[in-house]
């Protein structure tokens, strides 16, 4: 069995695509900050960030919000009746685990809530999410679906385990360890090697 030595999340391995996609400075400089969690957001994104744990609050955890109820129940009755919210998901691929939090799991689907201030159909094609689809397909989930609100309509993504193509993500999973290797000297934050007993106490906000 091989030895396990990286761990990984998707907002981490979606910030990785990114880079792969533009390799300049400016995408280095910002995956580094994300691999040693340094907190270089601006305010509207922080904004965003916090519009989207709103909305999650809001539907999962009935907390308080200014999102219109009749909006609220209709997400809501589009989740399976019976669901588990926040299932820890990890897998090993070669000597990589990977792990984060699924929003919701129920009756075969796995379901991630979305905000965005500009949606396009097929945004979330390549979300490392969708591996979360990949870890539970061997214990009867076949479908990923995303809800996703604009502020204006409600969207769903379907992804199907047995169409979807998760060769490329490992691959890119496999691109990133070779990533730290060659930066290792530039990270700080060693939590994303295995180097002790895998535990609840590694994980952090922020997947």
């Amino acid at each position: 069995m091989q030895t396990l030595e990286f761990q990984f999340y998707p907002t981490l391995l979606n910030e990785f695509g990114r880079y792969i996609r533009n390799p300049d400075e400016t995408h280095f400089r910002q995956l580094l900050n994300r691999i040693n969690r340094v907190p270089d957001f601006d305010e509207e994104t922080l904004k965003r960030f916090q519009k989207g744990m709103s909305f999650e609050d809001a539907v999962l955890k009935n907390k308080p919000s200014s999102y219109d109820p009749v909006l609220l129940e209709k997400v809501r009755s589009m989740l399976p009746k019976r669901r588990v919210t926040q299932k820890l998901i990890r897998f090993t691929h070669e000597n990589i685990r990977f792990y984060g939090y699924a929003d919701v799991v129920g009756e075969r689907r796995v379901i991630d809530l979305k905000t965005t201030s500009s949606y396009q159909p097929n945004k979330f094609a390549f979300n490392f999410q969708n591996l979360y689809l990949y870890a539970l397909r061997n214990e009867g989930c076949d479908r990923m679906d995303y809800i996703i609100y604009d502020f204006r309509e409600v969207y769903v993504e379907t992804y199907y385990a047995s169409e979807y193509d998760f060769g490329l993500m490992l691959h890119q999973m496999e691109l990133f360890a070779e990533f730290l290797n060659e930066n290792r000297k530039l990270i700080r934050d060693k939590k994303i090697f295995i180097d002790k007993p895998f535990g609840d106490g590694l994980f952090e906000p922020g997947f």
